[in-house]
């Protein structure tokens, strides 16, 4: 059974009763017409969310041709009905647990990810430095890195209650990226303008309640929680082999489908499960634990010569992946981040695609999507002079530009942008 989005601590269900995003968007609460001049917050966040953050148009997809047309080739009926699709499309608590201000086609409102308001809008109405009190109360730590790659991947990766299959693939879903920083502040359409998409402002009110929300350690941490949610998928049973394959979902889609010319396609090959993100994995292992770094890349050859053996060497495989992913989290949850590891990270990244190493759309996607959250938090911090930070902006820009479609990207774009951001930081 499918469960709804929505924020909960892990393996609890939301507290309190959900609100709907109206009641967010009070004049006098986070729906200003403009920031206020002498407040520590904008109080225009609604006004952002529902005008340029794509959350607010999750339930408006399910209502276009596409999404018809791909319930119709499964045979759901009404997208803005089948429970697979609202499942990340729309905020979706239990009947009894909804006031009459709550709309499901607000999409991904405001509750989705900071949980239902009723517990803890009080305390956040009655003054702005109690934010221990709201989380006490159930509000979602959203500035908890951990916490919310949890909650982000849900959806953007899936869980052992939703993700999008192999069939809905087939069906004409369009494929799913992340990466935990870049999707924090960034959209991938339009990743100059970083200012008019989050609806938070990080300055110095903000950071008096909440941490750095930005950079270097949201990166490392992201990129090894993705990787183990990958790994969870696949060692659930309910994935397992179902007749000859497993859920092919979980396993990268360029190694069956190759460009081709002509009829046919050349080089099938055995599918491979996912493994991009664990090669981010291990090089953000390489700031804390160079021992665990090489582990993960051994146990990810591992997981590469289960796939050729049966399901259950993948399953032994993975597990034994997870565990070492546990240990590096460990590491970088007590690591004392640094520009100097920013920086190593980027040239890291670099050197690793300049060589070949990430050619792969998966794995060249994650380091284009990863260059972009390093690179914006030296600009943040000011860590770079002004033109050089420009221009690593621009650079990252290209980048993500070079994705056309959801099959090919330009390569010779990539290796210029990654390029000139390593030049950039080295100097």
């Amino acid at each position: 059974m499918l469960c709804a989005a929505g924020a909960s601590r892990a393996g609890e269900e939301p507290v309190g009763v959900a609100l709907g995003a109206e009641t967010c968007g009070a004049s006098t609460c986070h729906a200003a017409g403009a920031p206020w001049p002498n407040s520590a917050v904008s109080q225009n966040e609604y006004n952002v969310w529902r005008e340029k953050d794509p959350h607010a148009e999750a339930w408006l997809a399910l209502t276009t041709r596409r999404a018809k047309a791909i319930t119709r080739n499964l045979g759901w009926g009404d997208p803005t009905k089948a429970r697979q699709c609202l499942a990340c499309h729309a905020y979706q608590p239990p009947a009894d647990k909804v006031e009459a201000t709550f709309d499901v086609r607000d999409g991904v409102q405001c509750e989705t990810c900071h949980g239902p308001a009723s517990a803890w809008l009080g305390v956040h109405a009655a003054g702005l430095y109690y934010y221990g009190e709201n989380l006490e109360k159930g509000m979602f730590p959203t500035t908890d890195p951990q916490k919310r790659a949890d909650l982000c991947l849900d959806c953007h990766i899936g869980n052992e209650r939703r993700f999008v299959t192999h069939s809905m693939y087939a069906a004409g879903h369009p494929p799913l990226s992340f990466e935990l920083g870049f999707y924090s502040w960034f959209t991938k359409t339009n990743p100059e303008n970083r200012a008019g998409y989050a609806h938070f402002t990080v300055d110095d009110d903000y950071l008096q309640r909440k941490p750095w929300p930005f950079g270097v350690k949201v990166w490392a941490i992201g990129q090894v929680i993705q990787a183990r949610r990958i790994l969870t998928l696949v060692t659930d049973p309910k994935n397992g082999p179902k007749g000859l394959f497993p859920e092919l979902a979980l396993f990268e889609c360029r190694s069956c489908h190759r460009s081709q010319k002509g009829p046919g396609v050349p080089n099938v090959a055995l599918p491979r499960v996912k493994t991009a993100n664990v090669l981010f994995a291990s090089f953000a292992a390489e700031l804390v634990d160079h021992g665990l770094a090489n582990r993960i890349r051994a146990d990810a050859e591992a997981i590469r010569t289960a796939s050729q053996e049966g399901w259950e060497a993948v399953i032994a495989a993975s597990a034994r992946m997870k565990r070492t992913l546990d240990a590096v989290e460990a590491k970088l949850e007590a690591h004392d981040f640094t520009v100097a590891d920013n920086k190593a990270s980027l040239r890291r990244i670099a050197q690793a695609y300049l060589s070949g190493a990430l050619d792969e759309y998966e794995a060249a996607e994650q380091a284009v999507l990863s260059a972009g959250s390093l690179v914006d938090e030296l600009d943040r911090m000011n860590s770079l002079p002004p033109a050089d930070a420009a221009a690593a902006l621009a650079a990252m820009a290209q980048g993500v530009a070079a994705f056309k479609t959801a099959t090919e990207y330009a390569q010779s774009d990539v290796r210029a942008s990654l390029g000139a951001i390593a030049r950039i930081v080295a100097r």
